[in-house]
């Protein structure tokens, strides 16, 4: 499986979630799907307790430093305490399961009845899954929206709906562009690749459907209020 890295972006998905946590300032955390644990690095110092559940093993192992207890397991095997995460990130990872209704409403019983949830799933219908389409293709990746790992794709609309089923209100929604230090690794720090960037964001701003990568989505039970995040 890729090796993961930080991207620095503030409209990437993980400055995006890491903004989110800082802002609720709502503990305990449940990280699902940690990686290297990444979130849990960019939290240091922070004073919140943060766990994780990561199904990769190595992953698990590079990530356990940064957090206050590590399940090495896929989210139903891992024995979670019941009713005690006041927020629950679950960052690229539904995309990944068999049934991700099954694991929100497993996390759901995981976490407190007032949780906020945040959680990011790939667009599928970015710009450039359409012209593929448009073309007749449809690759499988090694990484990104068309990872051959995943085993679901959403929109806006079906990942609002993903929630909604789960027993989740989306109380809001962002989108976050191409990773450009992938793409372009060695451009970081060129008047160019600042351009790019900045052009990226304003067409996020006015044409997320098109130019998103991936869905950032706040949600609370239904009928609980998310704190508001200034987002």
């Amino acid at each position: 499986m890729p090796h993961y890295r930080l991207h620095r972006d503030p409209r990437s998905s993980h400055q995006q979630i890491a903004s989110l946590v800082q802002s609720l300032r709502l503990g305990p955390i449940l990280d699902v799907g940690a990686a290297q644990g990444m979130l849990g690095q960019m939290l240091e110092g922070s004073g919140l307790a943060i766990d994780a559940v990561e199904a990769n093993p190595q992953w698990a192992q590079e990530a356990k430093p940064y957090y206050r207890n590590t399940w090495a397991s896929i989210v139903e095997d891992a024995p979670l305490p019941q009713h005690e995460y006041k927020l629950v990130v679950c960052a690229d990872v539904l995309e990944h399961t068999p049934d991700p209704v099954q694991v929100l409403k497993h996390l759901r019983d995981a976490a407190a009845a007032d949780a906020t949830f945040i959680v990011s799933v790939p667009n599928v219908a970015h710009l450039a899954v359409r012209m593929m389409l448009l073309f007749g293709y449809f690759p499988k990746m090694q990484r990104g929206i068309l990872d051959r790992t995943h085993l679901h794709f959403f929109t806006k609309d079906t990942a609002r709906q993903l929630l909604r089923e789960a027993g989740l209100d989306v109380h809001r929604i962002s989108a976050t562009g191409i990773p450009l230090d992938e793409v372009w690794k060695s451009g970081e720090g060129k008047l160019a690749y600042r351009i790019l960037q900045r052009v990226q964001h304003i067409a996020l701003d006015v044409a997320p459907r098109l130019f998103g990568m991936q869905w950032v989505m706040v949600a609370a039970a239904n009928g609980e209020g998310a704190p508001n995040s200034g987002f």
